[in-house]
């Protein structure tokens, strides 16, 4: 945690930059700017002296820290990019650096009394993907039984402009428990803003639950997941792609498709196919697994959300049966709720069906031990439904199915059908055998006995139960295919712990050189931005064992430059030299460059990424969310120009990441 200090003191010198004022905005007065930066430099000293305090106490440094560095955080990114967008704005900041300043006093003094407090607040933690400090807002009704194990709700907010940090801060920070909350916590993602819980916003969803479980006595089995408008389309996305983590979802309005939503008409192939990755319609065949209430305002164009979930599971088979304004597919845990003549909102009657749907099925908990599963998936990210997993699929953004049912009479046998799915395991507690695809196996008494799960492995027609060493070499991650965590697309690279590595060496190509140093700056400048965090830069001289270790490598520069794609190029499905560059096809060198996603020839648990950060830029986020999507498959070449270069190639690798086809 040393390198959080160093980082305060960088940010203290950025607040000394005034925000730009913009006719919407509400810049602070000199007299407030000169007191944010007093305060700020009050605060950042103290954070030092907080970190010193944890670590001779030998006190755990992360939550502890976070906790307090939230408020500095606020405090500089608001004045970082200008967000003055309301007219309190100045005083919310000094508001949260006064709070900051004074959880920091009692921290020092080793005492951390919010985290015991009831009412609304606002802690934070230390993000794995790139070690910035989020944001998460906690309700505790006053008086909770804190040795009991309670229900958890995790609200995702709508999309909002002029939501930032210090606005976080505001609307959460002492406010009181809200009515109707008894005997359960509520969690306020902050999500790192606006991005519908999409890549390094969808980590976030996890690491504030992850951060919550480590002081609360949270009931695993009892997490609930609401959200409306934006927050709507993350509950269908999170609700249906992590279809047995939830006890219920709530999704109101938003999106579940990007085609239509988006208004997109003629885009490439691979991007189309890129689609199924966070398309939540998609995977409406996982609501067999979950309980999901969906909303929509009877006025709101957002109510095409539920509807496109409700047509895919009538194309899937599933009877409907609609009685009002409600409705239901048979043989599902699946309720439709329209609200009469809303708009953009929830009303009273439509609100409280939705309570007691969740309700309900709170109380019931996660069924774990449901004797059918049907799941499906387009990528081995999404790879899990109760007790199977999809660990390698036969192609990917092809629809990949399994449909599993334990004997209800003798349990003695799990019949299984799967499509598009090479390598399936299933935990060995559900019955004694499996038959998948007619071909029996052994199950509670397989071979590797000492796995909570069996693997078995599709050999052309066939189905063999893999031994112990090849399924641990699975659960390793030592399999050079496609699997969960490392199957790409290049966006997948920023979802975990990644370090960008900046060339230093003499460049092969000055022109390409300079492409991907533009490319390396407009890749920081937008994830500070819109992800909320310092990028993590290093140059290519100075990166360790450890950081092979334990992040994905994302090299900018040629082989010249970069000493680590010279070192690694060998063992990359990339040929490059002075004079050519590509994968099927090369080309001239001299202005075309790569840009790609493999797992990291040093480390198969971890990707190398070649020239690129996010496939998407500024204009997406500034956008729908819905446009958030891949821009590129696993590789792509680039002409390269002065306004930045096009993409004259894309597509993706095979599942054992070899290029047999170019994409379009």
């Amino acid at each position: 945690m040393t390198v959080m200090t160093s980082r305060w003191t960088l940010a203290l010198a950025l607040l000394g930059a005034p925000a730009v004022a913009q006719d919407d905005r509400h810049p602070p007065t000199e007299e407030q700017l000169a007191t944010i930066r007093e305060r700020s430099a009050e605060l950042a000293d103290r954070l030092d002296r907080l970190e010193a305090s944890l670590i001779a106490d030998e006190r755990e440094v992360g939550d502890a820290f976070a906790d307090v560095a939230v408020f500095l955080k606020a405090a500089e990114w608001i004045d970082r990019h200008g967000e003055y967008f309301e007219e309190g704005s100045a005083a919310w900041t000094l508001d949260a650096l006064d709070r900051g300043l004074a959880r920091a006093e009692q921290a020092i003094g080793g005492d951390r009394p919010w985290t015991t407090a009831g009412g609304g607040v606002v802690r934070g933690y230390v993000s794995k993907v790139d070690g910035s400090v989020q944001p998460y807002a906690v309700y505790r009704p006053e008086g909770l039984d804190r040795e009991a194990r309670v229900r958890l709700d995790v609200v995702l907010h709508g999309r909002n402009a002029r939501l930032n940090e210090v606005r976080f801060i505001r609307d959460h920070e002492g406010k009181a428990t809200p009515e109707g909350i008894d005997e359960r916590i509520v969690l306020h993602v902050y999500g790192r803003g606006n991005n519908a819980y999409r890549w390094a916003g969808e980590s976030d969803v996890f690491e504030a639950i992850a951060a919550v479980r480590r002081t609360e006595r949270i009931d695993p089995e009892r997490i609930v997941l609401r959200g409306f408008s934006m927050g709507g389309a993350g509950a269908w996305h999170l609700g249906l792609h992590h279809p047995s983590l939830w006890a219920a979802v709530e999704a109101g309005a938003g999106f579940s498709e990007t085609i239509h939503y988006a208004k997109l008409e003629d885009i490439p192939e691979y991007q189309r196919k890129a689609l199924h990755i966070y398309d939540a319609a998609d995977y409406a065949l996982n609501a067999s697994n979950v309980p999901i209430v969906g909303y929509g305002g009877e006025e709101d164009p957002q109510l095409r959300a539920s509807e496109n979930v409700v047509e895919a599971l009538r194309v899937l088979g599933f009877e409907t049966t609609t009685e009002g304004l409600q409705t239901r597919a048979e043989g599902l845990e699946f309720l439709r709720v329209v609200g009469a003549g809303m708009g953009h909102r929830v009303d009273e009657a439509s609100r409280a069906v939705i309570d007691a749907f969740v309700d309900e099925h709170a109380e019931r908990g996660v069924a774990f031990d449901r004797p059918r599963v049907r799941f499906v998936t387009y990528t081995a990210k999404y790879h899990r439904a109760a007790w199977i997993q999809v660990e390698e699929l036969i192609e990917h953004y092809a629809r990949a199915t399994v449909e599993a049912e334990v004997d209800p009479e003798s349990r003695g046998v799990v019949e299984v059908a799967t499509e598009n799915v090479a390598v399936l395991a299933v935990e060995r507690q559900v019955a004694d055998r499996a038959r998948i695809d007619g071909v029996e196996l052994p199950l509670a008494d397989a071979a590797g006995s000492l796995l909570p799960s069996v693997y078995y492995r599709r050999r052309g027609d066939s189905w063999f139960a893999l031994d112990y060493d090849e399924s641990r070499e699975i659960q390793l991650n030592a399999t050079a295919r496609k699997r969960p965590g490392i199957q790409g697309p290049i966006d997948d690279a920023f979802t975990g712990s990644f370090l960008c590595v900046r060339g230093t060496g003499p460049a092969w190509n000055p022109r390409v050189q300079r492409w991907a140093e533009e490319r390396l700056d407009c890749f920081a400048s937008e994830w500070d931005e819109w992800m909320r965090g310092d990028l993590p830069i290093k140059d290519d001289a100075d990166v360790t064992a450890e950081d092979l270790r334990r992040s994905h490598l994302v090299l900018f520069g040629d082989p010249g430059s970069n000493r680590l794609i010279g070192q690694l190029l060998p063992e990359l499905p990339l040929a490059w030299t002075r004079d050519r560059v590509g994968f099927l096809d090369p080309f001239e060198a001299a202005d075309h460059a790569p840009a790609m996603i493999a797992p990291n020839p040093l480390n198969s648990g971890r990707y190398v990424v070649v020239n690129s950060g996010h496939t998407f830029g500024a204009d997406a986020f500034r956008g729908t969310n819905a446009l958030l999507y891949p821009r590129l498959g696993d590789y792509a070449v680039f002409r390269v120009d002065d306004d930045g270069g096009e993409v004259v190639s894309s597509g993706y690798f095979d599942e054992s990441w070899r290029l047999e086809v170019e994409g379009d």
